[in-house]
């Protein structure tokens, strides 16, 4: 895929991996950038950085934001997926079923609105659409149960929408990252552990321009998961529970 000249719009664009999505695509040549934020003042500081970014203001929970953004942005010829929460709780000591809610809503019916929306744009320019998940959809992390939940879900969505779209030439990534240095890991006490988001950027680049993998594992913590779950799944589970407990301890949960 061609990435100079192209027309991305990324949503959860105003910090953290998303912000770094309008960079990198800015550096590959994008033509556009769109990007979604949620507030006038991220719009502003974007549309500052570069004049080949142009706002959105868009909630993708609300679906007459998502109408307006296809309104709006009737080129896209990418749909990167990135908007995202985590409320840090297991399946039983959240005080109230609230913040599954919102994670469901943010995390799954969110992209799942983008993409009918841009579906579209997307099959007259034989696209691509770029859901960034988590090794959470993958393996479970006990201390964010519903965040699992949210991020199992959208995985199953992204293997529909490969189904749905194969036949006219859309390719639907999913991206599973570990943990990145933003501020969906304030709670991570060693910052030395976490990756940068440019890391995760520069494999979805990669992957897009040079025709493969759909499947995109960006970083070595969420390599090393890959490899456990074909080789030692077992390992992996106690890992995983090794893990949970000490992003118990950090939360305070």
């Amino acid at each position: 895929m061609q990435l100079n000249r192209s027309r991305p719009l990324i949503t959860g664009a105003a910090r953290g991996i998303g912000r770094a999505f309008v960079d990198a695509f800015l550096e590959a040549g994008a033509e556009v950038v769109y990007a979604g934020v949620r507030d006038e003042a991220a719009a502003r500081r974007l549309a500052a950085a570069d004049p080949r970014v142009r706002p959105i203001l868009l909630d993708t929970t609300h679906p007459h934001d998502v109408a307006a953004a296809a309104r709006a942005a009737p080129d896209v010829d990418i749909l990167v997926n990135n908007a995202g929460v985590s409320f840090n709780a297991s399946f039983l000591n959240a005080p109230s079923l609230d913040a599954a809610r919102q994670e469901i809503e943010v995390n799954f019916f969110g992209p799942l609105a983008m993409a009918r929306a841009f579906a579209p744009s997307l099959v007259d320019r034989r696209g691509a659409i770029v859901n960034i998940l988590s090794v959470a959809a993958l393996v479970h992390i006990q201390s964010v149960g519903s965040y699992n939940a949210s991020k199992g879900a959208a995985r199953a969505m992204t293997l529909g929408l490969r189904g749905d779209l194969r036949a006219s030439g859309v390719r639907v990534l999913a991206v599973y990252p570990g943990g990145y240095d933003t501020d969906m890991a304030y709670y991570v006490e060693d910052k030395s552990r976490l990756f940068q988001p440019s890391l995760l950027t520069a494999a979805v680049i990669e992957a897009l321009a040079d025709g493969g993998p759909d499947d995109v594992f960006p970083d070595p913590a969420a390599q090393n998961i890959r490899r456990m779950l074909r080789e030692d799944p077992e390992g992996l589970a106690a890992l995983m529970s090794g893990a949970s407990a000490k992003a118990s301890e950090a939360s305070g949960d």
